[in-house]
Protein backbone atom coordinates (compact mmCIF):
# COMPACT_ATOMS: atom_id res chain seq x y z
CA UNK A 1 0.00 0.00 0.00
CA UNK A 2 1.25 3.25 -1.00
CA UNK A 3 0.54 6.45 1.53
CA UNK A 4 0.28 10.37 0.22
CA UNK A 5 0.10 13.26 2.61
CA UNK A 6 -1.25 16.19 1.57
CA UNK A 7 0.15 19.22 3.43
CA UNK A 8 -3.10 21.61 3.90
CA UNK A 9 -2.47 24.91 5.68
CA UNK A 10 -2.90 26.79 8.73
CA UNK A 11 -4.69 25.85 12.03
CA UNK A 12 -7.24 27.82 14.20
CA UNK A 13 -7.80 26.78 17.85
CA UNK A 14 -10.84 27.04 19.85
CA UNK A 15 -9.13 27.74 23.27
CA UNK A 16 -12.02 26.35 25.60
CA UNK A 17 -12.89 23.31 23.91
CA UNK A 18 -9.02 22.15 22.58
CA UNK A 19 -10.89 22.24 19.11
CA UNK A 20 -9.04 22.89 16.29
CA UNK A 21 -9.84 23.28 12.15
CA UNK A 22 -9.09 24.49 8.93
CA UNK A 23 -8.91 23.74 5.26
CA UNK A 24 -7.49 19.89 5.28
CA UNK A 25 -7.07 19.62 1.22
CA UNK A 26 -7.94 22.46 -1.39
CA UNK A 27 -9.46 21.82 -4.54
CA UNK A 28 -8.34 23.05 -8.10
CA UNK A 29 -5.14 24.52 -6.70
CA UNK A 30 -2.14 22.88 -8.40
CA UNK A 31 0.03 21.23 -6.38
CA UNK A 32 3.90 21.62 -6.79
CA UNK A 33 5.17 18.08 -5.41
CA UNK A 34 7.92 15.57 -6.23
CA UNK A 35 5.13 13.20 -7.81
CA UNK A 36 4.90 16.76 -10.27
CA UNK A 37 2.40 19.07 -10.61
CA UNK A 38 -1.65 17.84 -10.26
CA UNK A 39 -4.79 19.30 -8.96
CA UNK A 40 -7.25 17.81 -6.56
CA UNK A 41 -10.76 17.89 -7.59
CA UNK A 42 -14.17 17.38 -5.76
CA UNK A 43 -15.56 13.77 -4.90
CA UNK A 44 -12.43 12.43 -5.57
CA UNK A 45 -11.13 11.71 -2.05
CA UNK A 46 -13.22 9.51 -0.27
CA UNK A 47 -14.04 10.17 3.67
CA UNK A 48 -14.56 7.25 5.58
CA UNK A 49 -18.18 7.06 6.72
CA UNK A 50 -16.69 7.28 10.61
CA UNK A 51 -13.47 9.68 10.62
CA UNK A 52 -13.63 9.65 15.13
CA UNK A 53 -11.12 6.44 14.55
CA UNK A 54 -8.69 8.66 12.69
CA UNK A 55 -5.81 10.31 13.75
CA UNK A 56 -3.84 13.23 13.62
CA UNK A 57 -0.18 12.97 14.62
CA UNK A 58 2.76 14.87 14.61
CA UNK A 59 4.71 15.68 11.44
CA UNK A 60 3.33 12.33 9.83
CA UNK A 61 5.28 10.35 12.86
CA UNK A 62 2.16 7.56 13.71
CA UNK A 63 4.06 6.75 17.02
CA UNK A 64 3.14 10.37 17.86
CA UNK A 65 -0.54 11.10 18.00
CA UNK A 66 -1.84 14.41 19.45
CA UNK A 67 -5.78 14.64 18.02
CA UNK A 68 -8.30 12.88 16.87
CA UNK A 69 -11.14 13.72 13.85
CA UNK A 70 -14.06 14.98 15.40
CA UNK A 71 -15.26 15.68 11.41
CA UNK A 72 -14.12 16.21 8.07
CA UNK A 73 -16.37 17.82 5.46
CA UNK A 74 -16.05 18.31 1.81
CA UNK A 75 -16.90 22.18 0.61
CA UNK A 76 -16.37 24.26 -2.08
CA UNK A 77 -13.23 25.03 -1.42
CA UNK A 78 -12.10 21.70 -0.43
CA UNK A 79 -12.11 19.30 2.59
CA UNK A 80 -12.60 20.82 6.08
CA UNK A 81 -11.86 18.84 9.23
CA UNK A 82 -12.09 19.75 12.92
CA UNK A 83 -9.76 17.63 15.40
CA UNK A 84 -10.34 17.64 19.10
CA UNK A 85 -6.78 17.65 20.91
CA UNK A 86 -5.23 15.63 23.79
CA UNK A 87 -5.49 16.63 26.81
CA UNK A 88 -1.56 15.54 28.08
CA UNK A 89 1.53 17.53 27.89
CA UNK A 90 1.97 16.91 23.77
CA UNK A 91 -1.70 18.77 23.22
CA UNK A 92 -0.77 21.67 25.30
CA UNK A 93 2.60 22.11 23.68
CA UNK A 94 0.84 21.80 20.36
CA UNK A 95 -2.30 24.47 21.27
CA UNK A 96 0.98 27.10 22.47
CA UNK A 97 2.40 26.72 19.00
CA UNK A 98 -0.96 26.76 17.50
CA UNK A 99 -1.41 30.33 19.97
CA UNK A 100 2.03 31.93 19.17
CA UNK A 101 2.07 34.12 16.09
CA UNK A 102 5.74 34.75 16.62
CA UNK A 103 6.93 31.26 16.53
CA UNK A 104 8.11 30.53 12.76
CA UNK A 105 8.30 26.57 13.44
CA UNK A 106 4.85 26.05 14.92
CA UNK A 107 3.20 23.24 13.80
CA UNK A 108 0.12 25.17 12.57
CA UNK A 109 -0.54 23.50 9.12
CA UNK A 110 -2.41 20.69 8.63
CA UNK A 111 -1.52 17.78 6.09
CA UNK A 112 -3.45 15.07 5.36
CA UNK A 113 -2.63 11.58 4.77
CA UNK A 114 -4.59 10.07 2.07
CA UNK A 115 -3.76 5.84 0.66
CA UNK A 116 -3.66 4.53 -2.41
CA UNK A 117 -3.43 8.04 -4.22
CA UNK A 118 -3.74 7.61 -8.24
CA UNK A 119 -2.39 10.85 -10.24
CA UNK A 120 -3.85 10.64 -14.07
CA UNK A 121 -3.54 13.61 -16.31
CA UNK A 122 -2.35 16.28 -13.74
CA UNK A 123 -5.64 15.43 -11.82
CA UNK A 124 -5.64 13.25 -8.51
CA UNK A 125 -8.30 10.22 -9.73
CA UNK A 126 -8.77 8.55 -6.63
CA UNK A 127 -7.78 8.05 -2.94
CA UNK A 128 -8.88 7.42 0.94
CA UNK A 129 -8.24 9.89 3.98
CA UNK A 130 -6.68 7.92 6.41
CA UNK A 131 -5.14 10.59 9.04
CA UNK A 132 -3.88 13.74 8.97
CA UNK A 133 -0.85 15.37 10.61
CA UNK A 134 0.17 18.74 12.41
CA UNK A 135 2.74 20.23 10.35
CA UNK A 136 4.94 23.54 10.66
CA UNK A 137 5.78 23.67 6.45
CA UNK A 138 3.91 22.62 3.85
CA UNK A 139 3.65 23.68 -0.13
CA UNK A 140 -0.43 24.55 -1.07
CA UNK A 141 0.19 28.22 -0.94
CA UNK A 142 -3.79 28.61 -0.74
CA UNK A 143 -4.92 25.60 1.91
CA UNK A 144 -5.69 27.26 5.04
CA UNK A 145 -6.23 25.88 8.71
CA UNK A 146 -8.50 27.64 11.21
CA UNK A 147 -9.32 27.38 15.18
CA UNK A 148 -9.57 29.54 18.00
CA UNK A 149 -7.53 30.36 20.88
CA UNK A 150 -5.86 26.89 23.90
CA UNK A 151 -7.59 26.78 26.82
CA UNK A 152 -9.11 23.86 29.23
CA UNK A 153 -12.79 22.82 28.70
CA UNK A 154 -14.59 19.65 27.45
CA UNK A 155 -15.07 19.38 23.40
CA UNK A 156 -18.73 19.77 23.30
CA UNK A 157 -21.22 21.07 25.34
CA UNK A 158 -22.92 17.94 28.50
CA UNK A 159 -25.93 16.60 27.08
CA UNK A 160 -29.14 18.03 27.54
CA UNK A 161 -27.31 21.75 27.31
CA UNK A 162 -27.80 24.52 25.40
CA UNK A 163 -25.91 24.32 21.62
CA UNK A 164 -23.29 25.86 20.83
CA UNK A 165 -22.84 28.08 17.67
CA UNK A 166 -19.45 29.47 15.87
CA UNK A 167 -18.82 31.31 13.10
CA UNK A 168 -15.72 31.72 11.12
CA UNK A 169 -15.04 33.67 7.98
CA UNK A 170 -11.86 33.35 6.46
CA UNK A 171 -9.93 34.20 3.08
CA UNK A 172 -6.99 33.27 0.95
CA UNK A 173 -5.75 33.16 -2.81
CA UNK A 174 -5.01 30.40 -4.90
CA UNK A 175 -3.41 29.42 -8.06
CA UNK A 176 -5.79 27.16 -10.45
CA UNK A 177 -4.33 24.56 -12.83
CA UNK A 178 -3.89 27.50 -15.48
CA UNK A 179 -1.97 29.74 -13.71
CA UNK A 180 -4.36 32.63 -12.72
CA UNK A 181 -4.86 33.79 -9.04
CA UNK A 182 -8.09 33.89 -7.48
CA UNK A 183 -9.48 35.12 -4.01
CA UNK A 184 -11.57 32.44 -2.26
CA UNK A 185 -13.51 34.10 0.92
CA UNK A 186 -15.39 31.45 2.84
CA UNK A 187 -17.71 31.47 5.85
CA UNK A 188 -18.40 28.63 8.24
CA UNK A 189 -20.71 28.10 10.86
CA UNK A 190 -20.30 25.10 13.50
CA UNK A 191 -23.03 23.84 15.77
CA UNK A 192 -22.21 21.34 18.39
CA UNK A 193 -25.37 20.16 20.06
CA UNK A 194 -24.42 17.22 22.10
CA UNK A 195 -23.02 14.63 20.08
CA UNK A 196 -24.14 15.77 16.79
CA UNK A 197 -21.60 18.47 14.62
CA UNK A 198 -22.86 20.25 11.71
CA UNK A 199 -20.96 22.45 10.09
CA UNK A 200 -22.46 24.84 7.15
CA UNK A 201 -19.98 26.69 4.86
CA UNK A 202 -20.81 29.01 2.05
CA UNK A 203 -17.57 29.74 -0.39
CA UNK A 204 -17.31 32.63 -2.83
CA UNK A 205 -14.34 32.52 -5.36
CA UNK A 206 -13.80 36.30 -7.04
CA UNK A 207 -10.72 38.02 -8.48
CA UNK A 208 -8.05 38.83 -5.61
CA UNK A 209 -8.14 42.39 -4.05
CA UNK A 210 -5.07 43.50 -2.13
CA UNK A 211 -6.20 43.53 1.98
CA UNK A 212 -2.65 44.80 4.08
CA UNK A 213 -4.88 43.87 7.07
CA UNK A 214 -5.32 40.53 5.78
CA UNK A 215 -3.36 38.31 7.50
CA UNK A 216 -1.37 35.93 4.73
CA UNK A 217 -1.13 32.59 4.79
CA UNK A 218 1.49 29.99 3.99
CA UNK A 219 -0.02 26.65 3.01
CA UNK A 220 1.83 23.60 2.02
CA UNK A 221 1.33 20.16 0.71
CA UNK A 222 3.36 16.94 1.71
CA UNK A 223 2.39 13.52 -0.06
CA UNK A 224 3.69 10.19 0.36
CA UNK A 225 3.92 8.04 -2.74
CA UNK A 226 0.85 7.09 -4.15
CA UNK A 227 0.20 3.94 -6.29
CA UNK A 228 -2.97 2.52 -8.25
CA UNK A 229 -5.75 1.27 -5.32
CA UNK A 230 -5.61 -2.10 -4.64
CA UNK A 231 -8.47 -3.47 -2.40
CA UNK A 232 -10.17 -1.65 0.48
CA UNK A 233 -9.24 -1.93 4.06
CA UNK A 234 -5.27 -2.67 3.01
CA UNK A 235 -3.15 -3.23 5.83
CA UNK A 236 -1.43 0.30 6.97
CA UNK A 237 2.22 -0.21 6.16
CA UNK A 238 5.09 -0.55 8.55
CA UNK A 239 5.44 1.98 11.55
CA UNK A 240 8.72 4.03 12.49
CA UNK A 241 9.67 1.49 15.17
CA UNK A 242 9.04 -1.40 13.11
CA UNK A 243 11.38 -0.20 10.08
CA UNK A 244 14.03 0.65 12.54
CA UNK A 245 13.89 -2.92 13.92
CA UNK A 246 14.33 -4.78 10.18
CA UNK A 247 17.08 -2.27 9.74
CA UNK A 248 18.71 -2.78 12.89
CA UNK A 249 18.05 -6.88 12.63
CA UNK A 250 19.75 -6.60 8.59
CA UNK A 251 22.66 -4.14 10.05
CA UNK A 252 23.40 -7.37 12.50
CA UNK A 253 22.84 -9.97 10.35
CA UNK A 254 20.17 -11.56 11.92
CA UNK A 255 17.43 -11.22 8.54
CA UNK A 256 19.71 -12.09 4.89
CA UNK A 257 18.71 -8.96 2.39
CA UNK A 258 16.14 -11.30 0.38
CA UNK A 259 14.35 -11.23 3.88
CA UNK A 260 14.47 -7.73 4.60
CA UNK A 261 13.18 -7.23 1.19
CA UNK A 262 10.47 -9.74 1.49
CA UNK A 263 9.45 -8.08 4.88
CA UNK A 264 9.37 -4.62 2.97
CA UNK A 265 7.36 -5.58 0.05
CA UNK A 266 3.53 -4.59 0.00
CA UNK A 267 4.14 -3.16 3.13
CA UNK A 268 5.19 0.60 2.46
CA UNK A 269 5.37 2.41 -0.99
CA UNK A 270 7.73 5.04 -1.97
CA UNK A 271 7.51 8.80 0.00
CA UNK A 272 6.92 11.50 -1.97
CA UNK A 273 6.89 15.02 0.11
CA UNK A 274 5.17 18.01 -2.13
CA UNK A 275 6.60 20.76 0.30
CA UNK A 276 9.86 20.06 -1.30
CA UNK A 277 11.45 21.93 -3.67
CA UNK A 278 13.02 20.27 -6.78
CA UNK A 279 16.81 20.17 -6.60
CA UNK A 280 18.21 19.07 -10.29
CA UNK A 281 21.90 17.77 -10.87
CA UNK A 282 21.99 18.93 -14.78
CA UNK A 283 20.13 20.23 -17.00
CA UNK A 284 17.97 23.44 -16.92
CA UNK A 285 18.21 24.75 -13.14
CA UNK A 286 20.59 22.03 -12.95
CA UNK A 287 23.55 22.82 -9.86
CA UNK A 288 26.72 20.19 -10.91
CA UNK A 289 27.44 22.15 -13.91
CA UNK A 290 27.94 25.22 -11.68
CA UNK A 291 30.04 23.11 -8.64
CA UNK A 292 30.70 19.76 -10.50
CA UNK A 293 34.29 18.65 -11.27
CA UNK A 294 34.60 16.67 -14.53
CA UNK A 295 36.91 13.81 -14.37
CA UNK A 296 40.11 14.80 -15.76
CA UNK A 297 41.04 11.25 -18.24
CA UNK A 298 43.97 13.22 -19.87
CA UNK A 299 44.95 11.69 -23.80
CA UNK A 300 42.86 9.10 -25.22
CA UNK A 301 44.40 5.94 -27.41
CA UNK A 302 43.44 5.60 -30.31
CA UNK A 303 44.42 2.78 -33.18
CA UNK A 304 46.56 5.14 -35.07
CA UNK A 305 49.59 5.73 -33.40
CA UNK A 306 52.59 5.11 -35.92
CA UNK A 307 55.23 2.09 -35.67
CA UNK A 308 57.59 2.62 -38.18
CA UNK A 309 57.26 -0.51 -40.65
CA UNK A 310 60.07 0.67 -43.58
CA UNK A 311 62.69 2.64 -42.20
CA UNK A 312 64.17 -0.30 -39.42
CA UNK A 313 64.80 -3.36 -42.40
CA UNK A 314 68.04 -1.15 -43.82
CA UNK A 315 71.69 -0.83 -42.47
CA UNK A 316 71.33 2.56 -40.12
CA UNK A 317 74.04 4.70 -39.83
CA UNK A 318 74.60 8.37 -37.94
CA UNK A 319 73.98 11.71 -39.99
CA UNK A 320 77.34 14.20 -39.68
CA UNK A 321 76.43 16.47 -42.69
CA UNK A 322 73.41 17.31 -44.83
CA UNK A 323 75.42 16.17 -47.96
CA UNK A 324 77.23 13.19 -48.51
CA UNK A 325 79.88 11.99 -50.88
CA UNK A 326 81.52 8.82 -51.93
CA UNK A 327 82.07 6.24 -54.95
CA UNK A 328 80.76 2.97 -55.40
CA UNK A 329 82.35 -0.01 -58.43
CA UNK A 330 80.85 0.06 -61.30
CA UNK A 331 83.88 -2.71 -62.59
CA UNK A 332 85.78 -4.15 -59.42
CA UNK A 333 88.50 -6.25 -59.76
CA UNK A 334 88.15 -9.50 -61.41
CA UNK A 335 90.98 -12.35 -61.74
CA UNK A 336 91.48 -15.90 -63.00
CA UNK A 337 93.79 -18.58 -63.64
CA UNK A 338 97.43 -18.03 -64.07
CA UNK A 339 99.95 -19.85 -65.72
CA UNK A 340 103.07 -18.75 -63.85
CA UNK A 341 106.24 -18.89 -64.99
CA UNK A 342 106.31 -15.09 -65.97
CA UNK A 343 103.44 -15.19 -67.77
CA UNK A 344 100.78 -12.32 -67.44
CA UNK A 345 98.83 -12.25 -64.00
CA UNK A 346 94.59 -11.57 -65.12
CA UNK A 347 94.07 -8.07 -64.55
CA UNK A 348 90.96 -5.95 -65.86
CA UNK A 349 90.15 -2.22 -65.82
CA UNK A 350 88.54 -0.77 -63.20
CA UNK A 351 85.68 1.85 -63.10
CA UNK A 352 84.02 3.52 -60.49
CA UNK A 353 81.14 6.20 -59.76
CA UNK A 354 80.34 9.02 -57.77
CA UNK A 355 78.00 8.56 -55.09
CA UNK A 356 76.06 11.19 -52.95
CA UNK A 357 73.28 12.42 -50.82
CA UNK A 358 71.69 14.91 -49.09
CA UNK A 359 69.42 14.86 -46.77
CA UNK A 360 65.59 15.72 -46.08
CA UNK A 361 64.40 18.38 -43.41
CA UNK A 362 62.18 18.02 -40.81
CA UNK A 363 60.40 20.74 -38.85
CA UNK A 364 57.33 21.08 -36.86
CA UNK A 365 56.47 23.91 -34.13
CA UNK A 366 54.03 26.03 -32.37
CA UNK A 367 53.65 28.94 -30.35
CA UNK A 368 51.92 27.90 -26.93
CA UNK A 369 50.07 30.21 -24.66
CA UNK A 370 52.37 30.49 -22.09
CA UNK A 371 48.80 30.11 -19.61
CA UNK A 372 49.35 26.42 -20.33
CA UNK A 373 52.81 26.65 -18.38
CA UNK A 374 51.80 29.05 -15.43
CA UNK A 375 48.67 26.99 -15.40
CA UNK A 376 49.52 23.08 -16.08
CA UNK A 377 47.45 21.09 -17.73
CA UNK A 378 48.18 17.63 -16.30
CA UNK A 379 49.91 15.82 -19.48
CA UNK A 380 49.67 18.11 -22.14
CA UNK A 381 52.96 18.78 -23.02
CA UNK A 382 54.42 15.35 -22.56
CA UNK A 383 51.49 14.57 -24.92
CA UNK A 384 52.60 17.21 -27.17
CA UNK A 385 56.44 15.96 -27.36
CA UNK A 386 55.37 11.97 -28.33
CA UNK A 387 52.80 13.18 -30.43
CA UNK A 388 55.89 15.31 -32.49
CA UNK A 389 57.87 11.90 -31.96
CA UNK A 390 55.64 9.94 -33.79
CA UNK A 391 54.80 12.74 -36.50
CA UNK A 392 59.07 12.66 -37.39
CA UNK A 393 58.77 8.97 -37.14
CA UNK A 394 56.07 8.40 -39.85
CA UNK A 395 57.76 11.44 -42.32
CA UNK A 396 60.89 9.19 -41.86
CA UNK A 397 59.45 6.21 -42.94
CA UNK A 398 57.46 7.65 -45.95
CA UNK A 399 61.35 9.41 -47.02
CA UNK A 400 62.80 5.86 -46.85
CA UNK A 401 60.18 3.89 -48.63
CA UNK A 402 59.71 7.12 -51.39
CA UNK A 403 63.60 6.47 -51.84
CA UNK A 404 63.63 2.41 -52.00
CA UNK A 405 60.88 2.34 -54.95
CA UNK A 406 62.48 4.93 -56.69
CA UNK A 407 65.78 3.18 -56.95
CA UNK A 408 64.50 -0.60 -56.99
CA UNK A 409 65.37 -2.84 -59.83
CA UNK A 410 61.98 -3.45 -61.65
CA UNK A 411 60.69 -7.47 -62.35
CA UNK A 412 58.05 -9.50 -63.75
CA UNK A 413 56.88 -12.34 -61.81
CA UNK A 414 56.56 -15.81 -63.76
CA UNK A 415 53.11 -16.26 -65.33
CA UNK A 416 50.41 -17.87 -63.43
CA UNK A 417 49.92 -20.48 -65.86
CA UNK A 418 54.19 -22.10 -65.46
CA UNK A 419 53.60 -22.74 -62.18
CA UNK A 420 53.41 -26.49 -60.77
CA UNK A 421 50.05 -27.47 -59.69
CA UNK A 422 47.35 -25.56 -62.07
CA UNK A 423 44.87 -24.45 -60.28
CA UNK A 424 45.52 -25.27 -57.11
CA UNK A 425 49.21 -23.33 -57.69
CA UNK A 426 50.94 -21.51 -54.13
CA UNK A 427 49.34 -17.63 -55.70
CA UNK A 428 50.58 -14.80 -56.85
CA UNK A 429 51.68 -13.51 -54.57
CA UNK A 430 53.97 -16.29 -52.98
CA UNK A 431 55.05 -16.65 -56.31
CA UNK A 432 56.26 -13.08 -56.45
CA UNK A 433 57.99 -13.45 -53.63
CA UNK A 434 60.01 -16.50 -54.65
CA UNK A 435 60.73 -15.20 -57.92
CA UNK A 436 62.48 -11.58 -56.31
CA UNK A 437 64.62 -13.89 -53.75
CA UNK A 438 65.61 -16.14 -56.41
CA UNK A 439 66.60 -12.64 -58.47
CA UNK A 440 68.00 -11.37 -55.41
CA UNK A 441 70.44 -14.82 -54.68
CA UNK A 442 71.72 -14.72 -58.08
CA UNK A 443 73.93 -11.37 -57.02
CA UNK A 444 75.44 -13.50 -54.14
CA UNK A 445 72.88 -11.60 -51.29
CA UNK A 446 70.06 -13.68 -49.35
CA UNK A 447 67.26 -11.52 -49.03
CA UNK A 448 65.65 -10.05 -45.96
CA UNK A 449 63.01 -8.90 -46.09
CA UNK A 450 59.65 -8.84 -48.57
CA UNK A 451 57.11 -5.88 -48.42
CA UNK A 452 53.85 -6.92 -50.07
CA UNK A 453 50.72 -4.40 -51.24
CA UNK A 454 47.96 -5.21 -48.67
CA UNK A 455 46.11 -7.13 -51.35
CA UNK A 456 49.11 -9.49 -52.09
CA UNK A 457 49.16 -10.00 -48.28
CA UNK A 458 45.92 -11.21 -47.67
CA UNK A 459 45.66 -13.32 -50.70
CA UNK A 460 48.98 -15.21 -49.47
CA UNK A 461 47.65 -15.92 -45.90
CA UNK A 462 44.50 -17.04 -47.78
CA UNK A 463 46.11 -19.33 -49.78
CA UNK A 464 46.10 -23.15 -48.18
CA UNK A 465 49.33 -24.49 -47.28
CA UNK A 466 51.95 -22.19 -48.57
CA UNK A 467 54.70 -22.28 -46.95
CA UNK A 468 56.85 -19.32 -48.41
CA UNK A 469 59.90 -19.73 -45.49
CA UNK A 470 59.96 -23.44 -47.30
CA UNK A 471 59.79 -22.83 -50.71
CA UNK A 472 62.64 -19.94 -50.13
CA UNK A 473 64.73 -22.68 -48.77
CA UNK A 474 64.11 -24.70 -51.74
CA UNK A 475 64.72 -22.29 -54.16
CA UNK A 476 67.48 -20.95 -52.86
CA UNK A 477 69.01 -24.27 -52.57
CA UNK A 478 69.79 -23.27 -48.71
CA UNK A 479 69.91 -25.58 -45.57
CA UNK A 480 66.56 -25.39 -42.95
CA UNK A 481 66.90 -22.38 -40.79
CA UNK A 482 68.94 -19.80 -43.06
CA UNK A 483 65.96 -17.62 -43.84
CA UNK A 484 64.97 -17.78 -40.30
CA UNK A 485 64.87 -13.84 -40.22
CA UNK A 486 62.91 -13.72 -43.03
CA UNK A 487 60.29 -10.40 -42.75
CA UNK A 488 57.18 -10.94 -44.78
CA UNK A 489 54.87 -7.38 -44.18
CA UNK A 490 52.29 -5.70 -45.51
CA UNK A 491 52.89 -2.15 -46.70
CA UNK A 492 50.42 0.13 -47.93
CA UNK A 493 53.46 2.30 -49.53
CA UNK A 494 53.88 -0.52 -51.79
CA UNK A 495 51.50 -0.16 -54.92
CA UNK A 496 49.02 -2.39 -55.69
CA UNK A 497 49.81 -5.57 -57.43
CA UNK A 498 53.83 -5.67 -56.48
CA UNK A 499 56.26 -7.06 -54.02
CA UNK A 500 59.19 -5.74 -53.24
CA UNK A 501 62.00 -8.50 -51.79
CA UNK A 502 65.00 -6.80 -50.87
CA UNK A 503 68.74 -7.42 -48.38
CA UNK A 504 69.21 -5.18 -45.46
CA UNK A 505 72.75 -4.32 -46.95
CA UNK A 506 71.08 -2.61 -50.07
CA UNK A 507 70.44 0.50 -48.95
CA UNK A 508 71.92 2.79 -45.98
CA UNK A 509 69.50 5.49 -43.79
CA UNK A 510 71.35 7.99 -42.01
CA UNK A 511 69.95 10.57 -38.92
CA UNK A 512 71.30 12.73 -37.08
CA UNK A 513 71.47 11.38 -33.34
CA UNK A 514 68.60 12.36 -30.99
CA UNK A 515 66.51 13.22 -33.90
CA UNK A 516 63.79 15.32 -33.39
CA UNK A 517 65.84 17.44 -31.74
CA UNK A 518 63.21 19.68 -29.43
CA UNK A 519 63.93 23.72 -28.79
CA UNK A 520 61.78 25.54 -26.28
CA UNK A 521 62.00 29.31 -26.35
CA UNK A 522 60.04 32.03 -25.17
CA UNK A 523 57.60 34.86 -27.34
CA UNK A 524 57.70 37.24 -24.48
CA UNK A 525 56.12 39.81 -26.90
CA UNK A 526 52.78 37.66 -27.41
CA UNK A 527 53.05 35.71 -24.07
CA UNK A 528 54.26 32.53 -25.83
CA UNK A 529 56.24 29.41 -25.45
CA UNK A 530 57.72 28.63 -28.96
CA UNK A 531 57.67 24.90 -29.12
CA UNK A 532 59.78 23.39 -32.16
CA UNK A 533 61.55 19.95 -33.26
CA UNK A 534 63.69 19.47 -36.45
CA UNK A 535 65.20 16.39 -37.92
CA UNK A 536 67.20 15.30 -40.73
CA UNK A 537 67.26 12.32 -42.70
CA UNK A 538 69.24 10.64 -46.14
CA UNK A 539 68.76 7.50 -47.76
CA UNK A 540 70.98 6.21 -49.73
CA UNK A 541 70.71 2.88 -52.48
CA UNK A 542 73.53 0.97 -52.44
CA UNK A 543 73.31 -1.41 -54.70
CA UNK A 544 69.73 -1.45 -57.15
CA UNK A 545 70.03 -4.87 -57.31
CA UNK A 546 69.38 -5.61 -53.91
CA UNK A 547 66.20 -4.43 -54.63
CA UNK A 548 63.52 -5.90 -56.50
CA UNK A 549 60.21 -4.72 -57.35
CA UNK A 550 58.45 -7.29 -58.80
CA UNK A 551 55.26 -6.72 -60.28
CA UNK A 552 52.56 -10.05 -59.23
CA UNK A 553 51.23 -12.09 -62.31
CA UNK A 554 47.54 -12.11 -63.10
CA UNK A 555 47.60 -14.53 -64.97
Amino acid sequence: MTDVKITAGTLYAAQEDRVVSGLLLPFGELGNTNLGKFTVEPDVITIPGDVSVLAANSVHDREQPLARFMTAVQTGAGIVASFLVGKNPEGDQLLAEIADKTNPKARRKLSAEVKNLVIEGGKAKGGTLFGAAFVPEGAWPSATLYAADVGEGDPAPTEGGDPKTTTEKFSDEFVDEDGVKHKRTTTRTTTIDGDTTTIKETTVIEDPTPDPSQEETQVTDTLLAGKKPTTTGAKPGLSLAALNTLYAARAEGRISDDEFADKLKGENGATLFAALSDVKFDGVGGLAPVMGQPQWIGEIWTALKYTQQVLPLFTHENLTALKGTGFKWTTKPHGGDWDGNKADVPSNVLTVAPAEFTASRYAVGHDIAREFVDFPVAGFFESYAAAVTEDYARWADAKVATSILAGATPLAADALTTLPGGTANIGSAASAVIDGAVALAATGTLPTFALLAPALYKQMLKTPNNNVLGYLTAALGLTEGDLSGFILRPSATIPAGKVLVGAREAVTVRELPGVPIRVDALDLARGGVDKAAFGYAATMVNDARGLQLVTAATV
